[in-house]
Parts: C-alpha cells; structure tokens; sequence
C-alpha cells in the first residue's frame, strides 16, 4: 500500500484535513477567549489614555471603570469616550487603526478637554517587526505625543517625520526604517481626530490630482536674490486635506474671465480650469502687470469646501497678495467670504490677512472652505486676486480647481 502512487498524495491531504479540523476546533473553543483578551487590551489603553489608573488593571477593575469613570459616546457616526476623575472631564479617547506594514495597527488616542492637544497616545495590537515597525508601541515614540499640540489652522495636523531638520510644536520623530508603518498611521491618526472634531461626521482625503504624470514635479530651490516677505511661511510637508466623500472638482471646465478687458498676455483663460496642472513653457495664463484677478463662475449655488490654486511654478516664485473669495454675487459687492487672505500690509485695499505667504509649489495652495461647523460654503463664484510676485514677476495662473457636492 505504502508503495501506491497515490499514497503519498492520499497521506497529504489526510493529514492537512486533520489539521485543518483540529486547528479550526482550537480556534472555534477559543474564540470567545481570544476576544476577551482583545477587549481587555483595549479597554487598558483607554483607562491608560484617559489617565485614569497606574499601572495595569484587572479584568474586574477595568468593568468597575467602564461603569463609573468612563461613558460611552456617540457623535455622529463614530463612538468616542469621555474620562471622569474626581467630577471632572480628563479627556476624550478614540479608537485608531491603520494597515501597517504586516497587518492592522489598533490604538487609543486621548485629547484634552479644550480639543487642542493630544492627551497621550498608547498602542495595543500590531504585528510589525520587532525592533523597527515594532517601535510603534513603544514609550520612546509614544511619549512624543503626551499633551502635543494638533491644531494648524483650520484642522488637526500631527507631522510625523524622519527629517530631523522639520521643527515645530506638532512634530513627532519616525521610527528609522519604519516609514510605512508610520506615515500609515499618522495618516488614519489626523483622520480620526478631524472626524471627532467635525462632529462625528466621516470624512477622508481629497485628492487634488497631483500625481506624477499631472504636475511638473521639479522644485526650483531659492535663489540668493530672491525677496522673502517677513510672513513666508516655513515648507513642511502638508497634511491631507479632509472632506466628506463624494468631493469633486466643481471648476473643471467652468468658464473663466477676469479683472482686465482684453484677452491675457499669455494663454487662453479656460486653461485655468481645463484640468492640467504642468508649469511648463504654455501651460500658464498671464495677466496684465498690477493688481489683477480671476473670476469662475460655477453655474449654480453648490457648497464648496475647499479651492486649490496653481500659480506658476517653475521658477522660484512668491507671489504677492493671493486673496482667495467665495460669493453668490457675481459683483463680489455683498455676501462675500474671504477663504485666504496672504496681504499682510493692506496694499490689495481689501483688509489685512493673516495667512503665509509661500513659494508656488506643484502641490498648489488651499484655501479651507468647509466654514466652522464642518460644512461647507454655498457659493456660485470664485474669485482669486493676484499682484504679481516678490520679485517683480508677472501674475500667472496655471489651474484653479474647487471641490465641493
């Protein structure tokens, strides 16, 4: 028998089907413990999170703390929990995961009462390799993020790098060697915290189409003669912008017109919405010398949350005085909400802004129109006002994109 062809063959499977019966009712007895434990781990890092015990508690403390120091909440489509200490709030505590490198990333993130720092951050499940992605989970890279800062601007931004020259309050240090892993979970952390604070609502990255083949990604460096206003602002890599989904360009082959009577010195105006975003020798439209501006009209009333612009880039520019607006008059005379404004002496007459100035970049610049409330700016029009650059060069548009339902 042993000395059958089909011995060997019929051994096989004989022995993969016992295995495969003996693991599964391992797996099938198990089950309910391995959940337990899952949910024990969890519930640690929150408890941790919150501040709300030392060290490691037991099973039935972590029951009593659920009961009594910790509620459950729902706002909108997520479920969040509020930690209680001595009658008052010590934070709000989310649930984060992300893929990383060899599976899912599963962590607890805790904010302060005041929603503008991050409480502290803890780890509970992974699978990355030990002694690189691994690190994720451990106090050195989990500390950085004890009581730091996540607001830049409008949203929560949390930068996490390997570049040690990037500076700044929301910076946190990657793990060397572990790119994927962190970036991956930074990107679902800043995610999470937008959705909390844009009540509950889910929201994900907007793609403003910036990929290889669609922009001239070449950056020119700094020139030594090049005029740096005294509000440039400091390149870091920018967090994706965050929407609801379903976003859209709505500009795309809207018609254009501007501030000047006769056709531009260069180009056509509907390349500023014909989708192409390359800076090379046609790609651009430029405008007469001074204050100028560019109108689209949008064909109806749609609610916007964001417009992204592409001034000329291929040479090292700072262009002056971008002032980015909303309206439903096509006059721009009421109703008007400025969504950027980078004129930091008033010479555009119309008020002093507080936003960067900046160097034109293939990436584009966005101007936040999803309003205080998360929800949006209804508008018809968009106007953006240009004054040339810092360096005497001309005003031009490469491509006006604004996305919105």
């Amino acid at each position: 028998m042993k000395n059958h062809p089909l011995y060997a063959l019929l051994f096989t499977i004989g022995l993969c089907c016992l295995c495969a019966g003996a693991l599964t009712c391992a797996n099938s007895a198990w089950t309910e413990r391995i959940q337990l434990n899952k949910d024990y781990r969890r519930g640690c890092a929150i408890v941790s999170a919150l501040g709300l015990w030392d060290g490691t508690p037991s099973r039935e403390e972590i029951g009593t703390l659920f009961g009594t120091a910790i509620k459950e909440k729902k706002r909108g489509e997520m479920t969040y929990y509020v930690g209680v200490r001595g009658g008052r709030k010590t934070g709000y505590a989310l649930d984060v995961q992300a893929r990383g490198k060899y599976g899912a990333i599963k962590g607890i993130v805790a904010i302060t009462t005041d929603r503008r720092h991050i409480r502290s951050l803890r780890i509970y499940e992974q699978q990355e390799t030990p002694g690189l992605g691994g690190r994720i989970g451990s106090a050195a890279f989990l500390g950085q993020f004890d009581n730091l800062p996540m607001i830049e601007g409008d949203q929560a931004n949390v930068v996490i790098t390997n570049k040690k020259t990037v500076k700044g309050p929301n910076i946190v240090q990657g793990i060397t060697g572990a790119s994927k892993t962190t970036f991956a979970f930074g990107r679902s952390l800043n995610i999470v915290l937008n959705t909390f604070l844009s009540g509950g609502v889910k929201l994900v990255p907007v793609d403003f189409g910036t990929s290889e083949d669609a922009v001239t990604r070449a950056t020119p460096g700094y020139p030594k003669n090049q005029v740096k206003p005294p509000h440039l602002r400091e390149e870091v890599r920018r967090a994706p912008f965050l929407a609801p989904p379903g976003i859209v360009n709505l500009a795309l082959d809207k018609p254009v017109t501007s501030s000047i009577e006769d056709e531009p010195i260069i180009g056509e105006y509907s390349q500023i919405t014909d989708g192409v975003k390359k800076s090379g020798d046609f790609d651009y439209v430029e405008l007469d010398p001074g204050p100028q501006h560019v109108q689209i009209d949008l064909g109806a009333t749609h609610t916007i949350f964001c417009v992204v612009v592409w001034h000329y880039y291929k040479n090292p520019i700072i262009y002056k005085d971008v002032i980015i607006q909303a309206s439903n008059d096509p006059e721009f005379e009421t109703a008007v909400v400025t969504l950027f404004n980078n004129d930091d002496d008033e010479s555009s007459e119309l008020g002093a802004g507080k936003d960067t100035a900046y160097f034109a970049r293939w990436w584009g610049e966005v101007a936040d129109a999803r309003g205080p409330d998360r929800e949006g700016t209804p508008c018809r029009y968009i106007r953006v006002y240009t004054n040339g650059g810092y360096n005497d060069e001309e005003t031009r548009f490469v491509e006006i994109a604004v996305y919105g339902k």
